[in-house]
């Protein structure tokens, strides 16, 4: 099979838990989750851990159990296969890009519908968590499910039914139930839908939060018993955490002492060039509409002629008034609010962040809808200009080749992507230090490991830099046969006489000291190498 990218850090915690979760409810049901009243699956140490909630995680330990069923993994080691697992991320990601894809199709026709579904697939990073057994793909379906339904559903002349908000409102309790970002989407709903119906907004917006709520309430017992002491802890683990160190702008930074534009930055650089500047098109203007999908109302009806607007007895559009922008305009607002709203979060001070985009990667499908319709601004601006229509469709064709090479140059280390801006950042910066390299260790791949096994004899010991938990490192070797069939260790890294003579190190820049976070100054043939920096190598050291 082709390779994928290395183990990240966080993986083996996810994919513990997920499968933990489905082979208790297996055995005792969903109720297991009440304190007192888990049992051991496997290990002791492996117990519950309401660090997350427990939607994402079970997600991915049903995937882990049917893939171990229908493709068995080479002799594995315990009870389970991050590999496995993986395939959960992959699920998500094909569902959200259908998902954006219909209701483009929908809202602005077929060709920008398929225009959108493509984009998102070609924003690397996202593309690069979809090969991860981790939280993040899992939460970006449900949030932007949660979010595109409000669009859909209450973006009539009048407010939404009961109806409209229970049914949204059980998919806000399920973005709720994966991981804790969902909880920036109310702020630019309850504002947006203030906006639109005044106090009429009240009484939808009170059935959508408390059906959120109860569905998150009632799917996950842990909450149960006290519920306001558990769900206080429960918010209060993204401030009561230890600090993450961050490496930005060539400099490292605590999580909460971050410079306030990195969010912005991060976003900005870490999509194609191409794929933003057609996002700003299609913020800011609109296509002209084709005679097969004319533009939209408020009422959801479609303007074929003025007299629908004229005439009071064929039309109720004109007994109300008139939406502020249009109903297509209306759902802009609310889906770049629900946007950006994140990265404004994200850039209070004080507020933690680290890991490039991957606090906020809930605003990368929705910045797709935007870019879709942005390809279709850009086709027909060319198409007025330039007579000759193959001519158009060839340099439309260039910049969709030119948006999807990055899969193809940083494959499989998509999370170490940085666009065209970032590198002509670091050129004239005269290094490649600038931002992070492997914040989560991707770089760790099976060719760099083959090439390790090669010189490194039966049932050595490896040292693994820098590890950011105390099984980082032998998870290394449970979740690699070609290790385990060598006899390899791989331990944590610590300096002295004692340190194995051979070190794998991935350049988690914040994290590492001189002379590791200087490596991009030494010439090293054992290395995984994307874009043009090295993201993880290995040294002997003499005996």
């Amino acid at each position: 099979m082709p390779e994928g990218p290395g183990l990240t850090v966080d993986e083996i915690f996810n994919v513990e838990q997920g499968v933990y979760l489905v082979e208790q409810t297996k055995a005792l049901g969903w109720l297991n989750l009440i304190p007192g009243t888990s049992q051991e699956a496997y290990r002791k140490e492996n117990g519950y851990n309401p660090d997350h909630p427990p939607l994402g995680r079970w997600w991915l330990g049903v995937h882990h159990h049917l893939t171990w069923w229908l493709a068995p993994p080479f002799d594995p080691e315990g009870y389970c296969v991050t590999a496995c697992a993986r395939t959960g991320s992959a699920t998500a990601f094909a569902l959200t890009v259908f998902l954006i894809g219909c209701l483009a199709n929908s809202w602005s026709g077929r060709t920008t519908g398929v225009l959108t579904a493509i984009s998102l697939v070609l924003m690397p990073r996202v593309y690069g968590h979809a090969h991860l057994a981790s939280l993040e793909t899992i939460t970006n379906l449900t949030c932007t499910a949660a979010v595109l339904s409000v669009a859909l559903c209450w973006n009539g002349p009048l407010p939404p039914t009961r109806r409209a908000a229970v049914l949204t409102g059980v998919l806000m309790g399920l973005a709720l139930l994966t991981k804790i970002q969902a909880i920036l989407i109310p702020v630019p709903v309850i504002a947006w839908a203030f906006w639109r119906w005044r106090t009429k907004a009240i009484v939808p917006l009170i059935v959508w939060g408390v059906t959120a709520y109860l569905v998150f309430f009632v799917s996950w017992p842990y909450l149960w018993f006290d519920p306001l002491q558990k769900t206080a802890e429960y918010l209060g683990r993204t401030t009561n955490r230890s600090t993450i160190q961050v490496w930005y702008w060539g400099q490292k930074y605590a999580d909460k002492n971050v410079p306030w534009h990195y969010p912005i930055v991060m976003f900005g650089l870490t999509v194609p060039a191409v794929l933003q500047g057609l996002g700003l098109l299609g913020l800011f203007y609109r296509p002209k509409p084709s005679a097969s999908h004319s533009e939209e109302t408020e009422g959801g009806q479609q303007l074929t002629s003025n007299r629908a607007l004229t005439n009071p007895q064929t039309s109720q559009i004109t007994s109300v008034k008139p939406a502020v922008f249009g109903q297509a305009k209306s759902r802009d607002v609310l889906l770049s609010s629900c946007m950006l709203f994140p990265l404004v979060v994200f850039s209070l001070p004080g507020v933690a962040v680290y890991d490039g985009e991957r606090l906020f990667l809930t605003c990368f499908p929705l910045w797709a809808m935007f870019v879709g319709r942005g390809w279709i601004v850009c086709w027909q601006w060319l198409s007025h200009r330039i007579p000759s229509q193959p001519t158009a469709l060839a340099i439309c064709s260039g910049l969709l080749l030119l948006a999807g090479s990055p899969l193809v140059t940083t494959s499989p280390c998509h999370l170490c992507y940085y666009n065209s801006i970032a590198k002509l950042i670091m050129i004239a910066d005269g290094s490649d230090n600038r931002f992070e390299a492997d914040y989560w260790g991707v770089g760790i791949t099976r060719s760099l490991l083959q090439q390790l096994l090669k010189e490194v004899p039966m049932e050595a010991s490896i040292a693994v830099t820098p590890t950011l938990h105390q099984f980082q490192a032998d998870d290394y070797r449970r979740q690699s046969p070609l290790l385990r069939a060598r006899g390899v260790k791989t331990i944590e890294y610590q300096p002295g006489p004692d340190a194995p003579n051979f070190t794998l190190v991935y350049r988690r820049l914040a994290d590492l000291s001189e002379p590791w976070n200087s490596v991009n100054r030494i010439e090293i043939d054992r290395t995984t190498l994307r874009g043009g920096r090295i993201l993880a190598f290995f040294f002997q050291t003499e005996e």
